[in-house]
């Protein structure tokens, strides 16, 4: 059985709490990677109201830019969604927004804490900077298991999210931006993989064009923003 099988057939309960547990940890190994540098361990996360309005500033940014990114080049962006479409299973049968919700809040808390707490700060107290943000993210893209072009893209992203982090020192600014955006991003996927009825097909569901080449389904302009149900609605 492949594992994309066993990932749509496991009940979503057991998948929230399999990511809860990843989340955890993974935060757990971030916190031990900070607490190697000799840093406060209560410096390891700090809260502060500039810091979540930092965070979902960042969110909104990266909201607007794959927006309008899926406008502009709406055939690159259907072929990215079909590139996921193995990656995310799970996203045949419609999740609710707190679902979408759990997993993205596990995925910006455990993920920043590990790659950007842990990682990324200890490789910076030994290299470069810029060799440490490299090394952090290309850790960060590698565990997502993506396509090479979905691991460069996460790869840029961690690079963002590892120069904010760096630029403001608060781990809860890339925790909220990271989550926020998710919450989106995942959205935004699950109702593209249905719009394009990619889960429908009896073909394989990786793409079999290159971006640029006609596309076997959907339109020109049904990109990440085409009309879909509002989030959290099951059909």
């Amino acid at each position: 059985m492949s594992r994309a099988r066993t990932a749509l057939e496991m009940p979503l309960p057991k998948v929230l709490t399999l990511i809860a547990v990843q989340a955890i940890v993974f935060a757990a190994l971030g916190w031990g990677l900070w607490s190697l540098t000799d840093r406060s361990e209560a410096s390891f996360v700090t809260f502060a109201w500039w810091e979540v309005g930092a965070g979902f500033a960042l969110a909104t940014a990266l909201i607007a830019l794959s927006a309008a990114l899926a406008l502009a080049f709406p055939q690159y962006a259907e072929w990215l969604v079909r590139s996921q479409a193995r990656q995310y299973p799970f996203l045949k049968n419609r999740i609710s927004l707190s679902a979408i919700v759990i997993i993205s809040i596990c995925a910006g808390v455990g993920e920043e804490a590990l790659f950007r707490g842990g990682f990324q700060t200890l490789f910076g107290d030994y290299t470069p900077l810029p060799l440490a943000l490299a090394l952090s993210s290309a850790l960060f893209a590698a565990i997502h298991f993506a396509k090479p072009i979905n691991s460069a893209l996460i790869f840029v992203i961690g690079c963002l999210f590892g120069g904010i982090y760096w630029a403001n020192g608060s781990l809860l600014t890339v925790i909220i931006g990271h989550a926020v955006y998710d919450i989106y991003a995942i959205w935004a996927l699950q109702e593209a993989l249905h719009r394009f009825g990619i889960f429908d097909e009896h073909e394989e569901v990786e793409p079999e064009n290159e971006p640029g080449e006609p596309l076997q389904a959907g339109t020109a302009r049904e990109s990440l923003l085409g009309r879909s149900n509002a989030p959290g609605e099951n059909q």
